[in-house]
């Protein structure tokens, strides 16, 4: 564990998601950079002038103080010098080169790997899709790899565990945060069958920065990914981009072309995504490839059913208050992960005009920003 602390020290100096395949290739181990005189790093030429300072302002204490943490709380300090780091990242130019670790990473050893994302808000059909194939995948012996969040993320992690499967759960902030506790029957779940992962130091609240990066692990791990059900501006069309800059496979559910929550998707397969309808349609992809590693026989190929639809949930608790119906409506749809207004048209079922009033009003209080391509998000 000491030497880890060295590589703890290298990701605070550079950062979530930074370029690091040069700096490696330069100094494979980030005790010697760390024990480098500043001309030698300068001499390197693979530092920018804010690396250089930072690795002045970052200390070694700080990382030690985070091990001492994760020893206390049963946490894995995972570095790609290590067996347990997954085989996916490796070659990733971006690739973390820390991985915080509640449960057991080695499941993901020797075995295929599919990511599965899609929407925070799906439809009832869209659920049972993701549990459905999920599961069989799990049956197979595939290992399911999601975000975690409300939607397709929770639907894919309690598919595989429904099947008694292993399921890893990529985390947008660090472990121990009070994020998103409605599912934190489902972490536990997931970290005694498989493992909460995360580049962020224990205790790292999220921010709309985090998922974005987070996208990349997700994808970077897997062997494929799926997509159920993205409207036009999805943050699952963020981790399909990437999968297909690190050349994974994209795998995508057709939806009605008359149903916005489905462009997303529906734009995936007319780029080149495999249309999917069931778990064997992706099993076969890699069959082949990895005959001692897939069990197909176990997988029936019975159409999906949907679930019976719950009882309506009592509405969450409104975050504001005096501002009005709507812009309360609109607020309570949003989170860190950046939203288009067509997708909160959907959600909401108000008209656009609406939606557009009520985000302006929340822009004026301060509530929430604009980030790039007219997406929303919660102001930090």
């Amino acid at each position: 564990m000491n030497g880890k602390k060295y590589w703890i020290w290298l990701s605070a100096v550079l950062g979530a998601g930074a370029r690091v395949d040069e700096i490696l290739s330069a100094y494979p181990d980030p005790k010697k950079l760390f024990e480098a005189t500043e001309t030698e790093r300068i001499v390197s030429g693979v530092f920018t002038r804010r690396q250089l300072q930072k690795m002045n302002e970052t200390r070694l204490s700080d990382a030690e103080n985070t091990i001492s943490v994760c020893q206390r709380n049963g946490w894995n300090v995972v570095v790609p010098t290590d067996i347990a780091y997954p085989a996916g990242l490796r070659k990733l130019p971006d690739k973390p080169l820390v991985l915080y670790v509640d449960g057991d990473i080695s499941c993901l050893r020797g075995r295929v790997i599919v990511g599965v994302v899609g929407t925070r808000k799906p439809s009832y059909e869209s659920i049972a899709v993701a549990r459905r194939i999920s599961g069989d995948l799990a049956v197979a012996g595939v290992v399911v790899v999601s975000g975690g969040a409300l939607g397709i993320d929770s639907a894919a992690h309690e598919g595989a565990l429904s099947k008694k499967g292993k399921t890893v759960c990529v985390l947008g902030c660090g472990l121990g945060t009070d994020y998103l506790m409605e599912n934190e029957a489902l972490r536990r779940d997931i970290s005694k069958n498989g493992a909460l992962v995360t580049e962020y130091p224990p205790f790292t609240k999220a921010s709309r920065y985090t998922f974005p990066e987070r996208n990349r692990i997700i994808s970077g791990m897997s062997h494929g990914l799926l997509v159920v059900e993205a409207g036009a501006k999805s943050g699952s069309l963020i981790t399909a981009k990437r999968a297909n800059e690190q050349g994974r496979d994209v795998f995508a559910i057709p939806g009605s072309v008359l149903i916005s929550a489905y462009t997303g998707v529906n734009s995936l397969i007319k780029d080149g995504a495999k249309a999917v309808t069931n778990a064997r349609d992706i099993l076969e992809t890699y069959a082949a490839m990895y005959p001692d590693r897939l069990d197909l026989s176990a997988v029936e190929e019975k159409p999906v059913e949907a679930d019976p639809k719950p009882e309506k949930k009592k509405p969450r608790k409104k975050l504001v208050s005096g501002m009005g119906g709507d812009a309360d409506t609109i607020l309570n749809l949003l989170g860190y992960e950046p939203m288009h207004p067509d997708d909160l048209c959907a959600e909401s079922g108000l008209p656009m005009p609406k939606v557009i009033t009520a985000l302006l009003q929340l822009e004026i209080g301060d509530l929430i920003e604009q980030t790039g391509g007219k997406l929303y998000v919660l102001k930090d």
